[in-house]
């Protein structure tokens, strides 16, 4: 478990031991996820993963002219990485936006980074794979991701 995730773990159990109100709470967390590392580590998630979702959009538009096999696997990858990759979107908005970010929400992106980052590396694979000539390949591997 990571350093921060500990320590998220343990701010909360002394939340639910000491039995402290709901700003009790953010006062708690709130110093945890204002570090600025898993600040920038988001942000850099966040651009990379809307990297790989362009790539992503342009693959899926060829696909759809060129009336290929791989389009429903294309589209099937497409809602895995948005799913995956909720709470950082929805936090990079808000940061563009200038709209607040609450703390439910910073922790969910903290809990969501590891496994947006990873179905983001997963997706890019996929794009590569589906630009290239390998279109049973990229079938082959996203079928066998599934089970």
């Amino acid at each position: 478990m990571g350093k921060i995730k500990k320590r998220i773990l343990a701010g909360l159990v002394a939340l639910g031991a000491v039995g402290t109100t709901v700003s009790g709470a953010n006062s708690l967390v709130w110093p945890m996820l204002m570090d600025g590392s898993v600040e920038d580590r988001a942000a850099t998630i966040f651009t990379y993963q809307n990297q790989v979702s362009s790539a992503l959009a342009q693959t899926i538009v060829d696909a759809e002219a060129e009336h290929a096999v791989i389009l429903d696997a294309l589209y099937a990858v497409e809602e895995q990485l948005n799913v995956a990759c909720a709470p950082v979107q929805e936090a990079g908005r808000r940061h563009i936006d200038d709209e607040p970010i609450g703390g439910l929400l910073q922790l969910a992106v903290l809990n969501s980074m590891e496994d947006c980052e990873a179905k983001t590396d997963e997706v890019a694979y996929y794009v590569r794979l589906a630009r290239g000539n390998s279109a049973e390949a990229f079938i082959r591997i996203f079928e066998a991701a599934l089970d």
